[in-house]
């Protein structure tokens, strides 16, 4: 699990700050700039641009600056047992450049404000979203060979997230991207390393379970708002993910408890 120290989004600095330190044992740091930075890596300050991204181990040395004017950045603290985040998933101390800058941060967005209102269940909700930002930050590091579909199908996984509501049929992910179904099965699977069906699951079911325990609707609307067509579906699909019903899920996470 993570256990968030820290969340906090768009901080600005003044033009003359300097972050130098070293994190204390357990702590951990992902830091997302939206501005250009000077960033030590290897013993010397290197220029980045906007939109980088870093993440840092407990112990590692953090010295970063702006190139210029105020620096203006979303960071969190955290902890964490995730065995899936060992070195080698995902690299420390290495700077990032990503894509999709917008988007990406809303993740973060959502994680500083579960972690602000502290309902009871937060853990559930922010671990899925760190895992979320641990697979892109994953996915920024070890890009696959760029191909001409690279960025249509970075549009494509986006919207999924965006909209899981929309009717993802592989006929109509593939119209979207201007390819055959098969084309799309093999090289979505290739850039994101599951299928493309897998991923509309994944976020509908993300979908779902804030909509449990945010809001006051029923199953049969939350189904609909997560583009099921049939709420028995729905139900057999999120059971067989979370191994509980939706109401179950509820009475466990629900903030009004």
């Amino acid at each position: 699990m993570f256990r968030i120290i820290y969340a906090v989004e768009r901080e600005k600095m003044p033009t003359d700050f300097v972050d130098d330190l070293v994190f204390a044992e357990g702590e951990y740091e992902m830091m997302l700039f939206e501005s250009a930075v000077y960033i030590e890596v290897e013993g010397e300050m290197r220029p980045y641009p906007e939109h980088t991204g870093i993440i840092f181990k407990p112990g590692q040395r953090v010295h970063y600056y702006a190139q210029e004017g105020e620096l203006v950045y979303t960071w969190i603290r955290f902890d964490c047992d995730e065995p899936l985040f060992a070195e080698g998933y995902v690299p420390f101390g290495v700077p990032i450049y990503c894509q999709n800058y917008d988007y990406f941060l809303n993740y973060w967005h959502m994680v500083a404000c579960e972690n602000y209102w502290h309902k009871p269940s937060e853990e559930y909700i922010i671990s899925d979203l760190m895992h979320i930002i641990f697979h892109w930050f994953h996915d920024y590091a070890y890009p696959k060979e760029s191909s001409r579909y690279q960025v249509a199908l970075e549009r494509l996984r986006g919207e999924i997230y965006a909209h899981p509501e929309y009717d993802w049929t592989l006929e109509n992910m593939a119209k979207q991207v201007n390819m055959s179904t098969r084309s799309l099965q093999k090289l979505y699977k290739n850039f994101a390393n599951t299928s493309c069906i897998s991923e509309v699951i994944e976020s509908r079911m993300l979908q779902a379970k804030l909509l449990l325990v945010r809001s006051s609707l029923d199953v049969g609307e939350i189904s609909e708002r997560c583009g099921y067509r049939n709420v028995e579906h729905f139900c057999r699909q999120f059971k067989n993910r979370e191994k509980c019903s939706p109401s179950v899920y509820r009475k466990r996470h629900c903030i009004n408890k």
